[in-house]
């Protein structure tokens, strides 16, 4: 008479088995896999030479900064006026969309055009957790590289002559630096859409940085609320108010 043989119950949670027989391993959760996607995602960036090129232009505002200090002794341009011209004219209509258009286009748009996003996927991560963690690595590091170029001309401005800090330059630091890393992360969602479901964004993406939030966002009429360049400004000129 042949044994008699029995199957253990599975048990909750136990990994489903693939047609091989072999047990496939359940998906990380959202938010841990998207925390180690912006990882290993930082220090792949910091690798880059783009970092090193954007860098550079971050020192633009900071340069502009030592000369007021240098050139202006007799107190012409006041700090207040020069930290807002910096705000409204460097910072926000130029600096923020071109830092986010250089890590928010090749946030996503560069893993698949090189092929490498196929790697994410040997390991039970889900797309969304992809996407999530390279745009949030990408918002962090040109949010990090604006505020930084920003504090340099803080320093600039007030080293060796606390007697500018006013209530009123202060406060409009503090909107300057939320204005620029609110647009950072505005602007590299919208570059990193544009990088994943464009097959060549770059062309749109300048076009839209540099053409539609430059131009209409300087139309005197209400079609230059449909632009980013104009809450950001606000934000900044209702400080100085």
């Amino acid at each position: 008479m042949d044994a008699q043989t029995t199957t253990a119950p599975r048990a909750r949670g136990a990994g489903v088995r693939s047609p091989g027989g072999a047990a496939a391993e359940a998906p990380l959760p959202l938010l841990t896999a998207a925390f180690w996607i912006a990882w290993f995602s930082y220090r792949e960036m910091a690798r880059r030479r783009r970092l090193v090129a954007v860098g550079a232009a971050m020192l633009l505002p900071v340069g502009v900064s030592v000369a007021w200090r240098l050139l202006d002794r007799d107190g012409t341009v006041p700090a207040t006026l020069l930290l807002a011209n910096l705000g409204g004219i460097v910072f926000v209509p130029l600096l923020t969309p071109l830092v986010s258009l250089a890590f928010g286009l090749s946030a996503i748009g560069e893993e698949v055009d090189e092929g490498t996003i196929i790697y994410y996927w040997t390991r039970p991560i889900g797309r969304g957790a992809i996407y999530l963690g390279r745009l949030f690595a990408a918002q962090t590091v040109a949010a990090t590289l604006l505020v930084g170029s920003l504090a340099l001309c803080f320093l600039a401005i007030t080293a060796g002559n606390a007697g500018m800090l006013s209530a009123r330059f202060l406060k409009l630091y503090v909107a300057t630096g939320g204005a620029v890393v609110l647009g950072a992360c505005v602007y590299t969602a919208i570059f990193a859409a544009m990088g994943t479901a464009l097959k060549r964004p770059l062309f749109a993406a300048l076009l839209f940085a540099f053409g539609w939030e430059t131009m209409t966002g300087n139309i005197p009429a209400r079609l230059q609320e449909a632009t980013v360049v104009f809450h950001l400004r606000n934000l900044i000129r209702n400080t100085e108010a």
